[in-house]
């Protein structure tokens, strides 16, 4: 039921996206130099990550690394902000340190840590009411000598998600289906600034109201479209945490990060991370493998979305792009192939 009203809402003629995706190819042909190699030949091996070949996993995991580290010889980081030590959630434990990025399954990597730290046996359903108030060790309440030591020793993990997909999943968490979709509504209510009147009118099909107790205006969904077009912005009162970019959020040009998870191999990669950081034992922490809804429903969000909105994206987002070994122009083919 959820799909369908979901399909509702994003409903857009086909045709204009095969138009657009077109131009966009065709504009491939003169931007080649921005995409190395690299990105490619990762995206074909991240294909055969469901093999479990050991060997397979450990070189996807290595190539990632590269690319990473190439990006930053090559670009620099004098302009890069030093991430919040309070993004950092240390397991003393076992030596880690993961950085917290929103809407890369962090909710997920939460439960496990906390399940290792302390030996229990939470699920994640149990857990998202329970994330604020849990005793999750932060390196803000480090000295900067413990926080020296603990960057130069620690096992540091960084998840990473396409910058599409992920954007997606926030508009569908914050504005549709969590419990604080309302204040999000309200927040961001400005977003609908980037629609023009008529467009508005046929864009929202579905308002809700506030909670009681609450403030009592009615507001509506920030429909897709709106939301990435004030994304695609530089007004600061539009950006939030759960669709900054990552590599702002974790500074991996400063951090010697020493695994790098996609959430699209989320459970495929874990594997590898426990052997390498040490974590016996406890493999029923590993998560499982399931279909993934970014798979399917997340592409279809983007058939509404004008070309030049989708290029704001791509240039706002090209850091986490190359850092992480996605491919803009292998999304736009993603899209044309639904």
């Amino acid at each position: 039921m959820r799909q369908l009203q979901m399909k509702k809402l994003l409903t857009f003629p086909r045709l204009l996206l095969i138009v657009a995706g077109l131009l966009i190819l065709v504009y491939i042909g003169l931007d080649k130099h921005i995409y190395k190699t690299t990105t490619s030949s990762h995206q074909g091996l991240r294909s055969k990550v469901f093999l479990r070949n050991g060997s397979t996993t450990e070189k996807i995991q290595a190539e990632r690394m590269e690319v990473l580290k190439s990006y930053c010889r090559k670009k620099g980081t004098k302009n890069t902000k030093l991430p919040s030590r309070r993004r950092f959630i240390v397991s003393e434990r076992y030596k880690l340190l993961y950085c917290q990025v929103f809407k890369t399954g962090s909710t997920t990597t939460l439960t496990m840590l906390h399940n290792l730290e302390h030996g229990e046996r939470r699920n994640t359903h149990d857990m998202r009411a329970l994330l604020d108030d849990l005793p999750f060790k932060r390196l803000n309440t480090y000295s900067d000598d413990e926080v020296r030591i603990r960057l130069e020793t620690y096992t540091k993990l960084i998840i990473v998600r396409n910058p599409l997909e992920r954007l997606a999943s926030a508009w569908e968490d914050k504005f549709y289906y969590a419990p604080s979709r309302f204040g999000y509504r309200k927040q961001y209510h400005s977003m609908l600034e980037t629609l023009s009147s008529n467009t508005l009118k046929t864009k929202i099909g579905l308002s809700s109201t506030l909670p009681e107790g609450s403030d009592n205006k009615s507001y509506p969904i920030v429909p897709f479209p709106a939301f990435i077009k004030a994304v695609g912005t530089n007004r600061t009162d539009w950006q939030d945490p759960h669709w900054q970019l990552i590599s702002d959020l974790c500074a991996p040009c400063h951090i010697n990060y020493d695994f790098i998870i996609h959430t699209e191999t989320l459970a495929e990669d874990y594997p590898l991370f426990f052997k390498n950081a040490g974590i016996v034992g406890r493999e029923d922490q590993l998560p499982e493998v399931r279909q993934r809804k970014g798979d399917t429903l997340f592409w279809d969000f983007y058939k509404q979305i004008p070309i030049e909105d989708l290029w704001r994206i791509k240039e706002k987002f090209r850091v986490d792009y190359e850092m992480f070994g996605y491919d803009f122009n292998d999304d736009i083919r993603r899209m044309l192939g639904r």
